[in-house]
């Protein structure tokens, strides 16, 4: 078994098919197919079992893609090291962010790491916890930073801070501050998407406490979100990070789960995001809002 064996198990599993791999891989599905029972020998064990809807994998496949995962990332980051030092590459910090990460906390810390780092190039990706996951193994992040985020055996997981769910509601309705879920839930709602962690957070909430809730639409962008609660056609259920003068904020007193701020990085990550999970550290202890504390 080879690299090249992982890789294919790889995009087997994305692509969920041997035909849909073969393509991506350009090759033939017969080739591919003799490929996979190769490692399957090998390991003395089946990775994939087929289905009508496709390759499935094994409870042992479960087990092996784990450290197939690994092992090429391993291998990706250190090619990419390798080609970055070989091409006198700039110094650069990829940032990605989940929807709901609080557009309170980046500025400043953006702000301290370019005054501390000039000669360092920043981006910034905003996206859905799964792509940042994936942006993390295909080397496009150095780091990401969001709520909810998922865990993953090959990354660290850091919870950096906590924040309540709270109700988002045009002033015009004239909501009350304090309420219950239910209560709230009386008006339609504009919430993020399935894909989203919190939107993960509020659903398992309203099974919970059996709370029906009209969903009239899902968005995966916070300011549009927020536009559509000001202008009063629905309201939101967001974490109070996000924070908006422009609208009506309410505590729903049984919402009871706050949620989660994570880091999410490689085991070994660059020195430039290193330093900004620093800065970032120092400035939730020196500036705590009082929309999130401190672990």
């Amino acid at each position: 078994m080879n690299l090249n064996h992982l890789k294919m198990l790889l995009v087997l599993e994305q692509a969920g098919s041997i035909s849909a791999a073969a393509e991506e891989l350009a090759t033939s599905q017969p080739r591919l197919t003799q490929q996979l029972q190769q490692v399957e020998r090998e390991l003395g064990t089946t990775l994939f079992h087929r289905s009508p809807r496709g390759l499935e994998l094994s409870e042992s496949g479960r087990a092996f893609l784990v450290y197939a995962k690994r092992i090429s990332a391993m291998y990706d980051a250190g090619h990419a090291a390798v080609r970055r030092l070989g091409e006198g590459a700039d110094k650069t910090l990829r940032l990605g962010i989940s929807i709901t990460a609080s557009v309170q906390l980046l500025p400043p810390d953006l702000l301290a790491f370019h005054k501390a780092h000039p000669d360092v190039q920043v981006s910034v990706t905003r996206s859905l916890s799964k792509h940042l996951i994936r942006g993390l193994e295909n080397e496009r992040f150095d780091l990401c930073l969001g709520l909810e985020l998922p865990d993953s055996p090959l990354f660290v997981r850091e919870v950096v801070f906590r924040t309540r769910m709270v109700g988002f509601s045009s002033r015009d309705l004239a909501i009350p501050e304090n309420l219950t879920l239910e209560e709230f839930c009386r008006q339609p709602l504009v919430l993020p998407p399935r894909t989203c962690g919190t939107r993960t957070l509020i659903d398992d909430t309203l099974r919970r406490l059996k709370v029906k809730a009209q969903v009239i639409m899902e968005i995966d962008d916070i300011a549009t979100i927020l536009n559509v609660v000001q202008a009063g056609v629905a309201a939101a259920i967001l974490p109070s990070t996000v924070g908006s003068k422009m609208l009506q904020l309410s505590e729903l007193r049984d919402f009871e789960e706050d949620a989660k701020g994570y880091f999410l990085y490689p085991r070994r990550t660059t020195p430039e995001a290193e330093t900004f999970i620093r800065i970032a550290r120092e400035h939730l202890r020196s500036h705590p809002e009082p929309a999130m504390a401190e672990i």
